[in-house]
């Protein structure tokens, strides 16, 4: 339950969650109370790192992880994810290759690309933008498991939502002996965390799920000799500067927090959302849901309207009252819409060039039946009216 209700429908939560209240006590108190330098020697700091080290302790027990020492904590994902392309960048041989999916997060696929550059294979999605184990076996047998340095596969999208088979593919990888990241921001928060410490490397983001911003998390592999950042010896030397600790400490709150109700509200989303679906096939049936045939986060709907502009649409919507977007806030919307659709068009029916607006809903868990339906009813309505008096005919992508 959030501190306040939220003035109009939200539904960003995949780019940013409203700070929890667990989260806001958390960082309150270690603020008030553990302000010293957990690296220094009297006792206040003492009683700082002793808090760093049980909110390890905490994160590690979530993702079902042994050794807390496999934690770093960063300042977000995308800290993480760069701190890991670039050890991996520089651990990696001159010719080595590394593999990520076409829907990566930017911060991910730009970063693994400035690590291994000219060296960076992407491996085939289906028409619902998942990624076959089989096949990605197969492009590692096609290019030589030897050179393979790296798989990067986020656990689920933040696109469309759709979930990958990363237990699989973590599975795989580790039998070939290649080193595993997946991009978990999305998944933290919205499903059980537990196992994701099965992965050799798991980034992650507090703010996702309620955390304080400016704090996330690199997990890295058992008994590794990782280094990352050059400076001081924070973080068992493997990541330089003064830890946060009050957002690490709400961070970890906000996890906790969530997990404990988890359950319950992915079956009350889940549900909310398909019968948003049943109303967009009602009011918009030219409508396309993205990955609608697969399985993929309870609170997220990508939907793909051709001849549509994305920016347009999320413009209406906002005049509307409805707060949504056109997809990654990380980078510019029409180009992440637009990798979602070059990705999956041929399945889609559509040729190449074809114009299609996406628009992501992304709900979280106080989201009600009402807000749902007034944003499938500003959608139908934005639509309606872009298309103005001349509309053009109807082509039902499904």
């Amino acid at each position: 339950m959030l501190l306040l209700p939220l003035p109009v429908p939200y539904f960003d939560h995949n780019a940013t969650a409203p700070l929890h209240p667990a989260a806001r006590a958390a960082w309150l108190e270690a603020a008030d109370r553990f302000w010293a330098n957990p690296s220094s020697l009297y006792g206040q700091a003492t009683a700082a790192r002793d808090l760093l080290a049980d909110s390890r302790e905490r994160l590690a027990d979530l993702l079902g992880c042994n050794d807390p020492d496999r934690i770093v904590f960063t300042s977000g994902a995308t800290a993480a994810n760069n701190l890991l392309a670039r050890y991996l960048g520089r651990a990696a041989r001159s010719d080595a290759l590394a593999l990520v999916s076409p829907l990566e997060h930017p911060a991910v696929d730009v970063s693994i690309r400035a690590a291994f550059p000219g060296r960076v294979v992407e491996t085939a999605v289906d028409g619902e933008g998942r990624v076959d184990p089989e096949e990605l076996s197969r492009v590692i047998d096609a290019h030589g498991e030897a050179r393979v340095a790296s798989v990067s596969i986020m656990s689920a999208s933040n696109e469309s939502g759709v979930l990958q088979p990363w237990q699989a593919i973590a599975s795989l990888c580790r039998d070939r002996h290649i080193p595993f990241h997946t991009d978990a921001v999305q998944w933290l928060g919205k499903l059980p965390a537990s196992g994701l410490a099965a992965c050799d490397w798991v980034t992650g983001s507090g703010h996702k799920f309620g955390g304080p911003r400016g704090v996330g998390f690199l997990v890295v592999p058992a008994h590794a000799r990782f280094r990352g950042d050059l400076g001081g010896p924070q973080e068992q030397g493997q990541h330089a500067g003064t830890e946060n600790l009050p957002g690490i400490a709400g961070m970890v709150a906000a996890l906790e927090a969530g997990e404990r109700s988890l359950v319950d509200i992915a079956i009350r989303g889940a549900a909310l959302r398909d019968a948003a679906i049943d109303l967009l096939r009602e009011r918009l049936p030219v409508g396309r849901v993205v990955s609608g045939n697969a399985e993929r986060l309870w609170n997220t709907l990508a939907i793909l309207v051709p001849g549509a502009d994305s920016r347009k649409l999320v413009a209406a919507l906002d005049r509307a009252g409805i707060e949504a977007s056109t997809g990654s806030a990380c980078s510019s919307g029409a180009a992440s819409a637009a990798r979602v659709v070059a990705a999956i068009a041929p399945i889609l029916g559509l040729a190449p060039g074809t114009p299609a607006g996406m628009v992501r809903f992304s709900a979280g868990p106080d989201t009600t039946a009402a807000d749902w339906q007034a944003a499938i009813h500003a959608l139908a309505e934005a639509v309606s009216v872009s298309a103005g008096p001349a509309r053009p005919p109807r082509v039902d992508l499904r």
